[in-house]
């Protein structure tokens, strides 16, 4: 019998929730949910609501979350290990970040770690919630993922988010660009993209891309993003991948 695991991503916006088969990584079941509530209560008591909604096992082999902030840094290991978390986060997004919301993921398979913010209320909640849960940011998981399968050809990653997108290029079992960009649309998307193509000098190379999305919305921007590419080919050697869910991805990752 296959075994299920709960798998989140939550932002300030929004919530999607799913269950995955962990050996097949076929989504069971998933919904989506808007948060409008701007505060901590408000937060809360709306996520008691979400999962009186969601059809919750008694139990599941894993839980994992991604929370999703534009907020966070990637840094070489070594620098990390000079510095702080509180150091880097004030140096990157400004003396005014709150440092009681700052975190960190290390990447040892990239000698890197991604600093981040993540409010009190997530951690709180979801800690109560499901003790056993795994909290990081999404950029976090979806680089341990990818680096758990094969690297070695080019590869250009879109990973559609609520109102950002990460892009990241590996090459010979490398990272060789990350880097995120806030967007509206689909001519938003296709502009940083076709921008960071440019920018890396790989217009004229061969590469597959591929997006992943979390939710409906992003989704239908993945989709659409892929489709308009391809009618103006703009990329001539470059092949796509279908669109996949990112939750599949939350499977590798605990």
């Amino acid at each position: 019998m296959s075994t299920s695991q709960l798998t989140i991503f939550i932002s300030r916006t929004s919530a999607h929730v799913a269950e995955v088969l962990r050996s097949s990584k076929d989504v069971v079941i998933e919904k989506d949910y808007t948060l409008t509530e701007g505060n901590d209560v408000g937060y809360t008591e709306k996520l008691n609501r979400i999962f009186e909604d969601f059809p919750l096992k008694d139990e599941y082999q894993e839980y994992s979350l991604a929370w999703g902030t534009q907020t966070k840094t990637l840094v070489p290991l070594g620098l990390f290990n000079e510095s702080s978390a509180k150091d880097i986060s004030q140096f990157m997004f400004g003396k005014e970040i709150d440092t009681t919301t700052i975190d960190y993921n290390r990447l040892m398979e990239l000698s890197m770690v991604n600093v981040f913010e993540i409010p009190n209320w997530v951690k709180r909640f979801f800690i109560i919630k499901f003790p056993r849960i795994l909290i990081q940011h999404e950029h976090t998981m979806f680089l341990r993922a990818l680096f758990q399968g094969s690297t070695f050809n080019r590869k250009v990653l879109v990973n559609v988010c609520n109102d950002y997108i990460n892009i990241d290029i590996v090459f010979h079992n490398e990272l060789i660009f990350s880097n995120s960009f806030q967007i509206q649309n689909v001519d938003d998307i296709i502009y940083y993209l076709a921008f960071t193509i440019e920018k890396e000098g790989l217009k004229e190379e061969v590469a597959e891309i591929q997006f992943y999305f979390a939710d409906d919305l992003s989704k239908q921007l993945s989709e659409d993003s892929q489709m308009k590419i391809e009618k103006l080919k703009l990329f001539k050697n470059m092949t796509f991948k279908n669109a996949e869910s990112s939750f599949k991805l939350q499977t590798l990752c605990v």
